[in-house]
Order: C-alpha cells, then sequence, then structure tokens
C-alpha cells in the first residue's frame, strides 16, 4: 500500500510478522488444532501477559503454509479509520489490488460516515478469491466500540476466504458466545499455552545449555503452573548471577526479574482501587469475595479499598489477571 497516498501514515513496521527464533518450542499438539479448524472464521488466542501468545501464533502461520498477514496494534488505533487503513494496508501486502474503493474512501477530503466506509470494506473483503489468515496482535489495547463494530460485522456473515486470528491479554467484546455455539470460534486460552513439563525441561535446557533433571522441571511445573516469561526470566537471572544451576532455579521464579515484569506489564497498568486489592489479598493463595471483605475492609488502614470484593473478583476474570476458577461460586 502506497502510505505516502493515504490522509495518515501507514507505520509498514506494525504490518512485520514477529520472527520466531530456532529456540522456541513447537506446540505441536495446539498447532495441530489449530490446522485442523482453520475453516473457522475465527482463532481467540486469549491469556494473560508472557504466556507467549504472539510467538505461538507467529510459528503457527510459519508452520501453516497459507497466504498470511499480521497488523500489531496500539492505544492509537482506536479510531475507527486509523483502524480500517491499517487493516486494508495488511491485507494489500497479499493482494494490491483489493480495497481500491475503501482505500479511496479514506483518501477522500471529507472522511464518508462509518457505515459506509464498513459496507465498502465488507463488499471489496469478500471480493478476495483466495484463502488467508490475518492476525490481529495486541486486540485488547482498542477500546473503542467503532473498532469493535468493525470486527464484529466481519464476523457476523464472515468471508469464506478469511481466516481471523484475535490475540489479546483479555477477551475481546465481540458475540464470542454465539460464534462458540455455532462452532465459528477456536479459542487457545492460558490453561492451553502453559507449558507441559516435558517443554519446561526441553525450554530450560535450550535456555541453559544443560541438562535439567525431570524432579527440577516437575518443582517448576508446580512453581509457575508452565507460565513461560516466569521461566525465561528466572533462566536470565541466573545466567547474570553467573552461577548456573538448574537445582537452583526454583528461587529465581520470585526473583528480580520476574517482580520487575510482574510490575512494569501488569501491576502498573491496574487502576488504583485494584492495586490496593491486589497488595491486600496477596498473602492469599485462594480467596472469595467474603474472605476478600475480611483481609481487605473499606474502613481500615492501612489496605483500605475503593471496591467491593465480587467488584474485583468480576475485575481479575474480566482482565485475565493470572487466577484460576476453583468452581462455579466463585
Amino acid at each position: 500500500m502506497d502510505s505516502a497516498a493515504l490522509r495518515d501514515p501507514i507505520f509498514s513496521t506494525k504490518l512485520h510478522r514477529p520472527l520466531v527464533n530456532e529456540s522456541h518450542i513447537l506446540r505441536l499438539h495446539l498447532l495441530e488444532r489449530l490446522e485442523q479448524r482453520r475453516g473457522r472464521p475465527l482463532t481467540l488466542v486469549s491469556a494473560p501477559a508472557g504466556y507467549g501468545k504472539t510467538i505461538f501464533v507467529s510459528s503457527w502461520l510459519d508452520q501453516s503454509g497459507m497466504p498470511c498477514t499480521w497488523l500489531s496494534l496500539d492505544e492509537k488505533d482506536y479510531d475507527p479509520y486509523v483502524f480500517t487503513g491499517y487493516f486494508v494496508a495488511a491485507v494489500q501486502k497479499l493482494f494490491p489490488e483489493a480495497f481500491r474503493n475503501t482505500r479511496d474512501l479514506l483518501n477522500a477530503p471529507n472522511l464518508p460516515p462509518l457505515n459506509m466506509l464498513a459496507e465498502s470494506l465488507l463488499t471489496e473483503l469478500n471480493r478476495i478469491d483466495q484463502a488467508f489468515i490475518i492476525a490481529l496482535d495486541d486486540f485488547h489495547l482498542i477500546k473503542k466500540a467503532t473498532v469493535h463494530d468493525s470486527v464484529a460485522a466481519m464476523l457476523k456473515s464472515p468471508s469464506l476466504k478469511m481466516h481471523l486470528v484475535i490475540i489479546g491479554r483479555v477477551d475481546p467484546p465481540l458475540p464470542i458466545t454465539r460464534l462458540r455455539a455455532r462452532s465459528q470460534v477456536t479459542e487457545i486460552r492460558a490453561i492451553d499455552l502453559c507449558f507441559t513439563q516435558a517443554e519446561i525441561k526441553q525450554f530450560l535446557e535450550g535456555q541453559l545449555g544443560l541438562e535439567v533433571d525431570p524432579s527440577t522441571a516437575a518443582m517448576l511445573e508446580e512453581k509457575t503452573e508452565g507460565w513461560v516469561t516466569g521461566l525465561r526470566l528466572a533462566a536470565l537471572s541466573m545466567r547474570h548471577r553467573g552461577h548456573i544451576e538448574p537445582a537452583l532455579l526454583e528461587p529465581q521464579v520470585t526473583a528480580q526479574y520476574v517482580m520487575e515484569y510482574l510490575f512494569s506489564e501488569v501491576f502498573s497498568h491496574q487502576p488504583k482501587e485494584v492495586r490496593q486489592f491486589l497488595v491486600a489479598t496477596a498473602i492469599l493463595d485462594r480467596f472469595c469475595g467474603p474472605l476478600c471483605d475480611a483481609i481487605c475492609p473499606s474502613e481500615a488502614e492501612p489496605f483500605s479499598c475503593d471496591m467491593g470484593s465480587w467488584e474485583f473478583i468480576d475485575w481479575l476474570k474480566k482482565e485475565n489477571l493470572f487466577i484460576v476458577t476453583l468452581d462455579a461460586e466463585n
């Protein structure tokens, strides 16, 4: 796509798919699941920070052999016209002649109404006669309902040729339940992306260059619950300490690098009232609403909290903040 012709420039780096390095552990059982269900219009990869979502999808696209394109989103793409421009640019990397009318609308002196733009986009999308995959990464950063509506419209009467992959830390506000009921979505979640004991052993041996005992891998599986970034940062911390001993990896799982990652990528992005609750309940391995009320009463100092316990738990679930529901009663 000729970015010079656009109202707003297209940053081509956002259309580059991340490279998969040689040390990546191929998740063959998950890749096979995606291949078997590629005929569905949507794949949703939703998990908290550090579960390897982006690289996992990129590795699938490496293996699939299908024409594929990529769009990395950020907070600035909330505008539906900007989002549409990037979507068009990503697809035009595969099909340069596609979306001529849509591009003309985006470049017009006066931008068209959104319904006109959406109709043009869908019409021209359905004219593409070759199957392809488009991945939208970091979709959780898009907060604008008009963008969500545009993607939902694509899925309401999906193109027979496009397979859409959405990658994000939280479930997007799309009709996932309806798509699930119609077998039109494949879902990959944190529990799927967790490393198994065998994968932990293989991963750490690649990171450390040493053989890892199965008992060490089993201990780390229990400690990290298969969270790959925790494993990677633990190995990095050990290497920087200059004493590489796989049996001593457990203390590194809660070491400085892991804490810094969780603080910068997760904790610091939460609202003040959520941070208050997270600090107050950090001593608990398991919790429910009444227990949170006892730990964090609204009038108590220093851990006074400005939200209710059930509201806090609902927030954790909605934001995919590293929790596992123990039963249907919360």
